[in-house]
């Protein structure tokens, strides 16, 4: 199924500054990638405190992505189920991801997923997320009407990966009338919240006229920003489009460059292979240039996994 190919929201919503004329020095610090200052405050803040939730959450997190320390899967489930305890939602949602892959904590997954539910229920957007993925995959109608609603929440909070799920679910037509213009309209929030996947398939949707009105040259755009993000089918696509010159202006030099770019992640493609055979030495010379420095300049931009 297409949906299971989306990504994971598993990213932690931190606790918003605190409201007042107090500023929030653990929260800002983390914010400025101040990791050990923020650990820091957030530990004094819990010593006036002991009942502050949002600062446990806050370490929860540093330790769980080990941002100035060691990364310590227990250490952060500990501060997480301190800080769910007394009723912060972004502990409990962090709280069931834990359990659900026993990263720090036994792996209890009836448990995480009445955390999840609760968490989900206060409106946290990556748990109705996650719930929506977990109702889906039983396949019973009534958990798809249920995972459409949780998958409303988290798109209202411009969620990208739920937004993109309620493109394909109105492409499918699964648990809703199908509607192209509403997938496509789905897709459109999914490629404006950055989403690499949203960037492509509303790409193609714009192309093929799909649900929206065809448009080459915004496709055209969508599928460099993808490209440059190191997207293999992003980068194949634009290969195309530049050989033949649809919504861009022909160049086979540009072709053959992100060709090769998508070639070196495992992408084939023998009709661009033969545009890459036909070029002068001194045009395979610069495809090759210009392959290299976006295959470095995407390995230098893209973000390192936070440590789990």
């Amino acid at each position: 199924m297409r949906l299971a190919l989306s990504a994971l929201a598993l990213t932690l919503a931190l606790p918003a500054a605190a409201a007042g004329p107090v500023p929030d020095l653990a929260y800002g610090a983390y914010q400025a990638g101040h990791y050990r200052r923020a650990q820091s405050e957030a530990l004094k803040r819990l010593e006036a405190d002991q009942n502050d939730a949002a600062a446990m959450t806050l370490l929860g997190e540093i330790y769980r992505q080990g941002l100035g320390v060691r990364d310590d899967a227990k250490a952060a489930a500990d501060w997480y189920r301190l800080a769910a305890d007394k009723g912060d939602v972004n502990a409990t949602f962090a709280l069931a991801m834990a359990m659900l892959e026993g990263r720090g904590v036994t792996r209890e997954p009836k448990k995480a997923g009445t955390l999840l539910e609760k968490a989900a229920a206060a409106g946290h957007p990556s748990a109705n997320y996650n719930l929506a993925l977990a109702l889906l995959a039983t396949g019973q109608p009534q958990d798809d009407q249920r995972a459409i609603g949780c998958l409303r929440v988290a798109a209202s909070a411009a969620l990208g990966d739920a937004q993109h799920a309620l493109a394909v679910l109105y492409k499918m037509g699964r648990g809703l009338p199908q509607d192209d213009g509403m997938a496509a309209e789905w897709m459109s929030k999914a490629a404006a919240s950055g989403l690499i996947a949203g960037e492509v398939e509303y790409a193609i949707m714009l192309f093929n006229g799909d649900g929206v009105a065809k448009d080459e040259r915004a496709a055209v755009k969508l599928f460099i920003r993808a490209a440059n993000k190191g997207n293999a089918i992003a980068q194949n696509r634009l290969a195309k489009l530049y050989q033949f010159g649809r919504g861009i202006s022909p160049d086979l030099s540009e072709a053959a460059a992100w060709h090769l770019a998508a070639r070196a992640q495992g992408l084939s493609d023998a009709t661009l292979d033969q545009v890459l055979e036909r070029l002068s030495p001194e045009q395979r010379a610069r495809a090759a240039r210009l392959a290299a420095d976006r295959i470095e300049a995407t390995a230098l931009t893209t973000p390192s996994q936070p440590s789990k």
